[in-house]
């Protein structure tokens, strides 16, 4: 392949490139969105699990300290009904001291009882939060790969056609140099070669430096290819105006 059919390939690689990017582009906001929405789904789930994990524990606690609780009270009431019958000085010190101490505990468990419910409750609201989120994001995820594709669907002939140009002209250069191109392509907006029009770089508009002006581009050495020195300092529209790399 001699130098001037190079320079024409990268030339229509640039055009498919971009020609790919524009059909890809239709759908591409929706691929992005639909992986947020699909992240925001798993973590939706990854949140319900562990939820789920700490309600059943503290229904568990919930229910020893009720059980406990009921123990206390009804021990209460018990020595309430005794409290009558009591006669001598050192059964009625005794009966105080167990009387303060069930009182106690019951003001302990009572306060943790009803916390532990509360926040049950609490995590039983953001369950069904939860579950009303998940079952959101899963309704969109259907709509968006729906969408999505019913366009790669419509597009699929055009796109696999520019793919197989664009892997014909890719087969013809060195993969070191392909995959020089890829990442330039990727960065500079898909601008890789551009005319010289009127002393200036039809990429960035620039004047170039005398030493790029005049002569035919068959008559340039391969070794003598350009690049636009602004364009690679400014990193993002660098482009070949004749590269060294062919």
């Amino acid at each position: 392949m001699d130098r001037l059919s190079r320079i024409q390939n990268i030339i229509r690689w640039q055009e498919l490139y971009r020609q790919k990017k524009s059909l890809v582009a239709v759908y591409e906001s929706s691929e992005i969105r639909l992986a947020k929405l699909k992240e925001d789904h798993d973590s939706a789930i990854r949140e319900q699990s562990k939820l789920s994990e700490l309600q059943e524990t503290l229904s568990q606690k919930v229910i020893q300290e009720e059980e406990r609780l009921d123990h206390i009270l009804n021990q209460i009431e018990e020595m309430e009904k005794d409290r009558d019958n009591l006669k001598m000085s050192r059964q009625i010190k005794s009966w105080e001291k167990d009387m303060d101490r069930y009182v106690q505990d019951r003001s302990v468990v009572e306060a943790q009882f009803y916390y532990d419910k509360s926040k049950v409750g609490d995590i039983v609201q953001e369950l069904e939060t939860l579950q009303n989120n998940i079952n959101r994001y899963m309704e969109e995820i259907e709509t968006l790969e729906t969408d999505i594709n019913a366009i790669k669907a419509e597009t699929k002939d055009e796109r696999e056609a520019v793919e197989s140009e664009m892997e014909g002209i890719s087969s013809q250069f060195d993969a070191q140099f392909v995959q020089y191109l890829d990442r330039l392509l990727e960065r500079n907006k898909g601008i890789v070669m551009a005319e010289i029009e009127e002393d200036s770089c039809s990429g960035c508009n620039i004047l170039l430096p005398t030493s790029y002006h005049g002569g035919d581009l068959n008559d340039v050495d391969d070794l003598d290819l350009l690049q636009c020195p602004n364009c690679i300092q400014q990193c993002d529209e660098t482009i070949f105006l004749l590269s060294g790399f062919l």
